[in-house]
């Protein structure tokens, strides 16, 4: 037995005579709701952050795991010239504006044109090429004559665009005539 519970038991008859003072159960009662409105209220809390985190985090995801996933947007294990080096990506940037400009030249020919069919079916087996040269970069750790095959992929479209122009032009002249 301790020392409290003895003089407790010494002293019962004082304690139990004694009242609490005035207005003291009221205070009791208004603490004790208190207390209980802080608990519920930390839990409420809680439970609101927890739930916004997840919002977030689901938001988050829904926005950028699709676009990790979508095939346009990614090239899983190929690299472009412009990552290699400045001065690659300027090579890059030079022959992608070049055959852009050549591609919308090309849209006034006529696709029934065996030769014109045949052109544009070996840009379109050169632009998958090209899709191939990225990937063996990204694998070969940017070998120098992978390099050399992407640049000469490059020339080789755009020689074969110019081609089609200056048949495009020659059969114009010759219509006018």
């Amino acid at each position: 037995m301790s020392d409290l519970e003895k003089y407790i038991n010494r002293n019962r008859e004082a304690f139990d005579g004694a009242n609490p003072p005035e207005g003291h159960q009221e205070r009791f009662l208004r603490k004790l709701e208190k207390n209980e409105q802080k608990e519920h209220h930390s839990t409420v809390t809680f439970w609101r952050v927890v739930a916004a985190v997840a919002v977030i985090v689901v938001a988050a995801a829904s926005l950028i795991i699709p676009r990790f996933n979508h095939p346009d947007d990614v090239h899983y294990g190929s690299i472009s010239l412009g990552e290699v080096s400045r001065e690659l990506g300027d090579v890059e940037f030079y022959y992608d504006s070049e055959l852009a400009k050549g591609y919308a030249a090309l849209a006034t020919l006529s696709a029934n044109d065996p030769e014109v069919k045949s052109a544009l079916e070996e840009l379109e087996n050169l632009g998958k090429e090209y899709n191939s040269l990225e990937k063996q970069l990204y694998e070969s750790g940017r070998h120098e004559a992978v390099i050399t095959a992407m640049i000469e992929n490059f020339r080789l479209r755009l020689e074969l665009i110019e081609a089609l122009e200056q048949k495009k032009n020659f059969t114009l002249q010759n219509d006018s005539i």
